[in-house]
């Protein structure tokens, strides 16, 4: 896909801005002409299925957006199906999104809408990698938007009253997120810190002290350390910044979606968790932290197939229920099938004395006979090309952090 840019003459970065142009036209010329007093060049996307304007320069047509999408402009309004026109234009947004992005074509994106352009406007946005300013002015901005925003940096403004019509309150409120999407891209970050790379490391309340040696352990080398709280949404996040290239290897010390992922726990970070290290071909240290457990809210809320095993009350909207041998079992062969395929170094490094703080000796889910389950499956379903390194030790000890970081070290230090 070609496209062409309203670039200015000062030669400034570019902004796509995408929306309805059908039935928000008056607000969206504003808009665009806010950007251009910013001295931005402005890609503009149509994604209204009624009609289009003249009001602006639209340089991609609803038309191209909904064959992006595998449809026709034509087939959609026959259909007059709101639901589905939204889905396909949210697709098809994303993928001419996707093409710009290859192109180079984008420094920002922003847009604005009620619910049908928020929730296009917010796919098309999934398309683009961590930095890239993303704001959308949208009537639901106040409203829980988690499954559409996923784990990207996009900024929700409220937009105080609806976009249908330039008024007092909408002259000041568009003119500010213009200035706002401005302002964040020509944010420069200081480069006074200066590390030897950048390690993801997944961390959970019963791994926090191995987590927190793990740190201190390489920021004693030079290493910067971005830690995800592996309760679903942190897993997912840190799998989309992998797969963005944010980082130099991953410290996956802290598993333990696989298991809600398995039994149907609140923490589950879908079936990609523990996948993108391994296509994106980056060094990883994979341990099976907390695995020893699945997450549910509060003791009634546990599945009634569940209620009768070994459940445990971490807090009052939190009961965490033991893995029992046959899904260890499984675990250990979805750990191993995952890593195998790895286009990267892999080393796996088994606590052989508990795989969580309670699960630790003299601790509620301490079952070295189910554990051993679990490290026997990945052993035997893991490839030759896997290293595996066994820890006489509980996982939250001194001694476990520092084998664990020594196995990163010896992959990106070669």
């Amino acid at each position: 896909m070609s496209v062409a840019i309203n670039k200015q003459p000062s030669g400034n970065r570019n902004v796509v801005m995408i929306g309805c142009f059908d039935t928000k036209a008056e607000d969206f010329e504003y808009l665009y002409n806010c950007l251009l007093q910013n001295k931005l060049g402005v890609t503009t996307i149509n994604t209204g299925v009624l009609g289009t304007t003249t009001r602006f320069p639209v340089n991609i047509e609803a038309e191209t957006v909904a064959l992006e999408a595998g449809s026709e402009l034509s087939v959609i309004r026959k259909n007059k199906d709101r639901g589905s026109a939204l889905k396909i234009m949210a697709k098809g947004a994303k993928n001419v999104i996707t093409h710009l992005m290859s192109q180079g074509k984008i420094d920002a994106i922003i847009s604005m809408g009620g619910g049908g352009g928020t929730f296009i406007a917010l796919n098309a946005m999934q398309a683009l990698p961590f930095g890239i300013p993303k704001l959308c002015l949208s009537t639901l901005a106040t409203k829980d938007l988690s499954k559409s925003i996923g784990s990207k940096d996009i900024l929700l403004m409220p937009s105080i009253v609806d976009v249908a019509g330039l008024n007092t309150i909408s002259r000041v409120l568009i003119a500010q997120a213009a200035a706002a999407i401005c302002g964040m891209m020509k944010v420069q970050i200081s480069k006074d810190y200066k590390s030897k790379g950048s390690i993801a490391m997944s961390v959970f309340g019963n791994t926090t002290i191995c987590a927190d040696s793990c740190t201190e352990l390489l920021k004693a080398q030079h290493y910067d350390v971005l830690s995800f709280h592996a309760v679903g949404t942190g897993g997912m996040t840190m799998e989309s910044l992998i797969n963005d290239a944010v980082f130099d290897a991953v410290l996956d010390l802290t598993t333990t979606e696989l298991a809600d992922e398995l039994c149907g726990g609140i923490c589950s970070a879908g079936p990609d968790r523990l996948s993108a290290a391994s296509q994106m071909g980056i060094p990883q240290i994979v341990i099976p932290g907390c695995l020893d457990m699945v997450n549910f809210g509060a003791l009634d809320t546990v599945p009634e197939k569940y209620k009768n095993r070994q459940l445990f009350s971490w807090a009052p909207d939190v009961t965490l229920m033991r893995t029992n041998a046959d899904e260890n079992r499984t675990l250990g062969e979805i750990i191993a099938k995952k890593i195998n395929d790895s286009e990267g170094k892999v080393i796996v490094v088994l606590p052989l004395g508990g795989l969580s703080k309670i699960g630790g000796k003299g601790e509620i889910f301490h079952n070295p006979e189910i554990d051993k389950v679990l490290f026997d499956a990945i052993k035997s379903n893991s490839n030759s090309a896997i290293s595996i390194v066994e820890v006489q030790a509980n996982i939250n000890t001194p001694a476990f952090a520092k084998k664990a970081v020594e196995a990163l070290l010896s992959l990106i230090e070669k």
